[in-house]
Order: structure tokens, then sequence, then C-alpha cells
């Protein structure tokens, strides 16, 4: 499980948080974390920066009737 330090709502500090085991099969990569302290659940995305990085912007062609 993996484990990093994030601001709990429900203890109000930062607390260790760590990835419990997943029914969904996502394994490491699982958006879930949990308060090791409280057991309070928060939902991340680590890959929305990623989304949108590989992904490039479209313009029309220049001259090109729209």
């Amino acid at each position: 499980m993996r484990t990093q330090f994030r601001s709990c709502p429900s203890c109000g500090e930062e607390r260790a948080f760590e990835t419990p085991p997943c029914a969904d099969g996502h394994g490491s990569e699982c958006a879930e974390l949990a308060c090791r302290d409280c057991g309070a659940a928060l939902l991340v995305d680590p890959l929305v920066g990623a989304r949108r990085s590989r992904r490039p912007a479209r313009h029309p062609a220049l001259g090109a009737a729209a």
C-alpha cells in the first residue's frame, strides 16, 4: 500500500493516508485514499495532469473554409 501525507477533512490537519485494498482491481493505481487515523476517505485522480499534457491542441488548417 502506498502512503502519502494529505490534509484530512475529519482530523483537521495533515495525516498519513494510504490506498486501501481495491475491490475494483485498480491495485496501487486506485484513486481512493483512507486516513490511517480516522478512516476518512479521499478520492483523487493522479492522471488528470497527464491526460491534459498528452492531448495535442487541435487547430483548424490555415486558409481552410469553415
